[in-house]
């Protein structure tokens, strides 16, 4: 598991939220699952796995709080092959800054 806040600066865009993460490229096989929310209003999340969009951008709900489960749900059971790069792309659409608030479970597989 994984958990963390970033800031997102407003009207700009954060690469990955997991960088510098001990398990940004996990070296097992395994099923991901990420939770999400924001301090307000504007910020929407892409899930890329590999170099693979996972998802489409989300709007991320403004709970203002580190992630609840189940709750706080954006994307589960996420395919993560052995040494690929999990990647959170984050977008603030507003003209302030906003604070992104994750959680990330990995399950490993056989």
């Amino acid at each position: 598991m994984m958990q963390g806040q970033n800031t997102i600066v407003a009207n700009s865009t954060t690469d990955n939220v997991l960088a510098g993460q001990r398990y940004e490229s996990p070296q097992f096989d395994c099923l991901g699952t990420i939770y999400g929310n924001g301090s307000a209003a504007g910020l929407r999340a892409e899930l890329n796995v590999g170099g693979v969009s996972i998802t489409p951008p989300i709007v991320v709900n403004a709970s203002n709080r580190l992630p609840v489960v189940p709750d706080d749900l954006l994307v589960s059971e996420w395919e993560c092959v052995g040494g690929s790069q999990v990647q959170v792309t984050v977008v603030n659409t507003t003209g302030g800054n906003l604070v992104f608030f994750w959680r990330i479970d990995l399950q490993p597989v056989e």
